[in-house]
């Protein structure tokens, strides 16, 4: 098992930070893009939409991340943690976006939502210790069309 910990601000530059810092994870361990593309496509979504969004107006403020790759699990998976000491802020609570709806009358970040549950296996929220926590699991097997 490899787990890394990153601290990235809430910014662009953040959003940048953590993919390269997933992408050096799977670059250590030779893994496919053909199974991790979901993960580094989710982690984007949720950085650059909700997050960068709750933490909008703070200042400098850090999302922290928990990247873990377990290759003995069968099949091998990816969970990533993202916690920040923000106001609460439950990404999971957004209503799923209504397809038929145009864009302006969906919810933001409905779309994003829908895609990242989509790509991962599990996603949770919870609040712990004054601390929002957002997990994603993705076993890294290709994705069925």
């Amino acid at each position: 098992m490899d787990t890394r910990r990153v601290s990235v601000p809430g910014t662009n530059v953040g959003v940048q930070a953590a993919l390269a810092a997933l992408a050096a994870l799977w670059a250590d361990h030779r893994l496919s893009r053909a199974v991790t593309w979901p993960v580094e496509i989710a982690l984007d979504e949720v950085l650059a939409e909700f997050l960068i969004q709750a933490l909008e107006g703070r200042g400098v403020a850090a999302v922290e991340l928990e990247l873990t790759l377990d290759e003995e699990a069968d099949p091998p998976a990816c969970e990533v943690v993202l916690s920040d000491d923000g106001p609460e802020a439950d990404p999971l609570a957004v209503t799923e976006a209504d397809s038929s709806l145009g864009v302006e009358a969906r919810p933001t970040g409905a779309l994003g939502l829908a895609l990242v549950r989509r790509l991962m296996d599990e996603v949770s929220y919870e609040r712990r210790d004054g601390r929002n926590r957002l997990r994603l699991l993705r076993r890294l097997v290709p994705m069925e069309a």
